[in-house]
């Protein structure tokens, strides 16, 4: 194991110097507007969003792990150019980070005002695993159409509660708030496996492709080194057996369907109209329920709008 350690972290890195900008969250914000399988996948999980807040006069937006509020802005952005936006936005903000979970309440607020917007941010310090039952009957009081969104949040999310598995239970949760939508943002990859050895091969197809798109951004060469540096920690948390380590416990898109429909979710349709963006590596794939963005032939991260489906029936 020590070896495949050592010939992935060689391998992404190369030479490369860690140049970590001021903080950990200024790392994740710089990687999620450089890394095209992110920035993408915020403006299409908005662009999702938009569609189904469509001439609604009110809507609570319960957003789960939204760090500083930078796609939650751009959100609101889109909003405020849309005749048929919403009078008024509830935002839900459920957030680990104290420090991200204010700046996020501000960018927000401010952001309303810039274009226009009647926003109202509910904040909440906490795992959204470990929220109560208050919480979640909080929710369900708000007036207003529910949506859900999560993005690259919800695969943190590990251990069991009530003798099933953490996620299941908070998708379980998410269903009984009936909302309108779910859109969901995760990397499609396996990286649950106890096996060594095939987590290790699975680490190598995703975080390789991840390495090589990385290569071929035509990027200043210190933040080509940033961004493989970041991709080589990651993998380094993959590989290792810490029971501790939680936060690259990635599934395939199937994998995640599947729990959607334990849960009692369908896969939404793609609208037409839904704008998916354009890039010289990176190609959008509509897919039943999702959108795949692709490098190389393989959906590196799938964002995936989910609804409702009628009790008792269960979503392929």
């Amino acid at each position: 194991m020590s070896h495949n350690l050592q010939r992935l972290t060689s391998f992404l890195t190369g030479t490369a110097m860690w140049t970590e900008p001021s903080s950990r969250q200024a790392l994740h914000e710089w990687v999620a507007e450089t890394l095209p399988t992110v920035s993408m996948a915020g403006a299409i999980a908005n662009a999702w969003l938009c569609h189904h807040m469509a001439g609604l006069d009110e809507v609570v937006l319960l957003d789960i792990g939204p760090g500083t509020g930078r796609q939650a802005v751009d959100l609101v952005r889109r909003l405020g150019a849309r005749e048929d936006r919403p009078r008024r936005l509830t935002v839900v903000a459920v957030e680990p980070d104290a420090v991200c979970l204010r700046s996020a309440e501000h960018n927000l607020l401010e952001a309303a005002q810039v274009y226009g917007l009647e926003v109202h941010v509910m904040a909440f310090h906490a795992l959204v695993e470990e929220l109560d039952p208050s919480f979640w009957a909080l929710v369900a009081s708000l007036r207003g159409t529910l949506l859900v969104h999560s993005a690259f949040a919800l695969h943190l999310v590990r251990g069991k509660s009530s003798g099933e598995e953490a996620r299941d239970a908070v998708l379980r949760r998410l269903r009984m708030l009936e909302p309108k939508a779910l859109v969901l943002v995760e990397p499609s990859s396996d990286h649950s496996v106890a096996d060594a050895d095939q987590r290790f091969h699975n680490g190598w197809r995703h975080y390789g492709r991840l390495s090589q798109l990385v290569d071929r951004l035509a990027l200043p060469q210190e933040h080509t080194e940033t961004l493989k540096a970041f991709l080589a920690r990651d993998l380094r948390d993959l590989l290792c057996d810490c029971a501790d380590l939680s936060s690259l416990h990635h599934e395939q898109v199937s994998g995640w369907w599947r729990r959607l429909a334990r849960a009692g979710f369908r896969r939404d349709d793609v609208p037409d109209s839904l704008e998916t963006g354009s890039h010289p590596w990176v190609h959008p794939l509509r897919q039943p329920g999702y959108v795949g963005l692709q490098y190389d032939g393989e959906t590196l991260v799938a964002v995936l709008c989910a609804t409702p489906a009628a009790r008792g029936s269960h979503s392929p």
